[in-house]
């Protein structure tokens, strides 16, 4: 074998090799960038709040976003709007519980108003909560609404208000 075709083997190796590593690095670079994107939509979905895993769980079965209050599956259920990192989160916890393990004759949903998605929906007046259709829906921190056949039927704000709703009957 004469030098010339050594060294064309050599640099056939060498540009097969040199290739390989573009591929390597353009993979490594799409990955970068899917890690990113999903990073950015789970920071501002609130997936990095500093609240226990197992608590976290368990509210996602039941967790909606306000924009699909209107859409459940459920003929009639509630939807309770709060913050769930507010200062009376902790009540309307425990009133969520213990309707759902107690009275629980409709299906109750839960909206976080504290995330991004759900702060078009907040209003700071409690008169202009309205519950017409998804394109008007305003709510404060702490309000009920009654969905029935996908419209919202009645609305209670305030937490004694709510907690004579749920028990009522």
């Amino acid at each position: 074998m004469s030098k010339k075709n050594k060294l064309e083997k050599v640099k056939s190796y060498s540009s097969d090799s040199d290739e390989m590593m573009r591929m390597v690095k353009i993979l490594v670079i799409l990955v970068g960038i899917f890690l990113v994107i999903y990073l950015v939509f789970a920071y501002f979905n609130g997936e990095f709040d500093s609240k226990d895993t197992k608590e976290k769980e368990g509210i996602q079965n039941v967790e909606i976003l306000a924009g699909t209050t209107f859409t459940r599956a459920d003929y009639e259920y509630y939807v309770l709007f709060y913050d769930f990192d507010g200062d009376d989160a902790s009540r309307y916890s425990t009133l969520y519980s213990i309707y759902t393990n107690n009275v629980g004759r409709y299906h109750i949903y839960l909206v976080d108003l504290s995330k991004k998605f759900n702060t078009n929906y907040v209003t700071d007046n409690v008169k202009s909560v309205n519950i017409k259709d998804i394109n008007s829906l305003k709510v404060v921190d702490g309000t009920l609404i009654k969905v029935e056949n996908n419209a919202g039927i009645s609305y209670k704000t305030g937490f004694e208000d709510i907690q004579n709703e749920l028990f009522s009957d």
